[in-house]
């Protein structure tokens, strides 16, 4: 494909990064040519400085023969203006729009330009880890063929287990283990230690294997409403309604602003920190929370934010390292139950991860989202588990595949079959399962992985 990219900023960068390592023809656009040093040295496509609207840059950059363009400069005008050009004058294939503004949507819906407003997607995914209990999380829900997959922390207690437990026939299957941070090889006979963290795709009778591992005080406690702050699902396990929970949000951002505004109207109390109280007015007049004026990090502005009976804190400021000392804070001075860090520069992911740091790369999500919405894909990203380390992603069974074994194909592909969804029904597959045409297949595997096996399906 001959893709255009309007815009050379983290998320621009990313998304022709990735095009071009998927073999597509890449241009891209900027007005300001230093902001081409993010593509780095591996980057073979083209660069081109200029305005994006301009018809004589855009002629250059080869519009008439595009596939697809993305407009994802920092400026919604900009964006707007330019996939309008894109898809009425230029008649490209597919556009998409990066949108800022929320209040803009309405704008963009009119004009038919098809986008993706990062800062709502953003705000929902930090919204929905901050609804996630540290020691399980459901990653996937698949109740139409009866399988789902969940992130465990295997609790005190369980140490005398071996890996193997958490195996029983069709109920349960342990995909994945965490140790320390790191994924690690296991068998049945390794011993579970607690802490680690464990990925299971499990039927309904899977949670009774569970149990048995870890213990009945485990699986009561783990569906008791004063355990959860989910504003739905879980709590219907119980029959009763969730509470409230107090919440702190360090940074009134455009993603702090609606992220505040939505767990307010979830009916959560919620206080929004700023050092910069004119930001405050970005939040909508029906936010019925609280605002503070101060640094998110400091102490003492935590404390009268209220996080000393906080449930959950986020730090959402434009800089990592802000965000990332104000959750250190908030979760070893303060002891806040749930914190989640917005990340911009996924250079530092390794360091979130070495610190067991909970968060939300908004520069790889978004960049993600859009790929899939120019690419369509053949391997579809669902959910990002081990924090962020792993991905849990689905694709179809193709047919130089038909009649191989699991076994053989996990070790060809470098990933592990969370279950086969075939017809109507769920699998969770031992290594001798042979794969049939029009398998649907979820796995566990890391970002690079899931890239090689894009590639590898778009030659076939």
């Amino acid at each position: 494909m001959h893709v255009i990219v309007a815009g050379c900023g983290r998320v621009g960068s990313q998304l022709a990064l990735s095009l071009s390592y998927e073999a597509n023809d890449v241009v891209v656009i900027d007005k300001d040519a230093r902001s081409f040093r993010r593509l780095g040295g591996t980057f073979n496509g083209i660069t081109l400085e200029g305005v994006a609207f301009d018809e004589e840059i855009l002629l250059e950059a080869g519009i008439e023969s595009a596939d697809a363009f993305a407009a994802v400069t920092n400026h919604d005008n900009t964006n707007l203006m330019t996939a309008e050009i894109a898809t009425n004058i230029y008649r490209v294939p597919t556009v998409i729009s990066r949108l800022y503004e929320p209040g803009r949507e309405l704008t963009f819906f009119k004009m038919g330009i098809d986008y993706v407003c990062s800062t709502t997607l953003i705000a929902e995914r930090i919204r929905e880890k901050l609804f996630q209990r540290e020691d399980m999380i459901i990653q996937q829900d698949r109740l139409d063929i009866g399988v789902q997959v969940v992130e465990l922390e295997v609790p005190q207690g369980a140490d005398t287990k071996s890996a193997g437990g958490l195996n029983s026939g069709v109920s349960a299957k342990l995909i994945a283990v965490l140790r320390e941070g790191k994924v690690t090889d296991w068998n049945e006979d390794a011993p579970l230690r607690s802490g680690d963290r464990v990925i299971v795709s499990l039927r309904k009778e899977g949670w009774r294997v569970v149990a048995d591992c870890f213990g009945e005080a485990w699986l009561e406690g783990a569906f008791h409403p004063d355990n959860m702050i989910f504003p739905s699902g879980d709590a219907s396990r119980t029959g009763e309604a969730p509470r409230r929970a107090r919440i702190v949000v360090g940074g009134c951002s455009a993603v702090g602003s609606h992220l505040a505004y939505l767990l307010s109207m979830d009916g959560h109390r919620v206080t929004v920190i700023d050092r910069n109280p004119e930001l405050f007015k970005r939040l909508p007049k029906k936010y019925e929370g609280n605002v503070l004026e101060g640094t998110v990090y400091e102490e003492e502005v935590l404390t009268r934010a209220g996080i000393d009976e906080a449930d959950a804190f986020t730090a959402v400021t434009k800089f990592d390292n802000t965000n990332l000392m104000a959750s250190e804070v908030a979760r070893h001075v303060f002891r806040v139950p749930h914190v989640v860090a917005r990340l911009f520069n996924p250079d530092k992911e390794a360091t979130y991860q070495a610190l067991g740091m909970n968060y939300i790369c908004g520069t790889k999500f978004l960049s993600q989202v859009l790929l899939e919405r120019i690419l369509r894909p053949r391997v579809r990203v669902r959910i990002s588990c081990f924090n962020n380390l792993l991905d849990l992603v689905e694709f179809e069974c193709h047919e130089p595949w038909k009649g191989k074994s699991v076994g053989f194909l996990e070790e060809k592909l470098g990933m592990r079959f969370a279950y086969i969804a075939r017809r109507n029904s769920g699998y969770m597959p031992d290594e001798n399962f042979l794969l049939h045409g029009g398998d649907s297949i979820t796995a566990l595997a890391t970002t690079r992985r899931v890239q090689k096996l894009n590639r590898l399906l778009r030659k076939r």
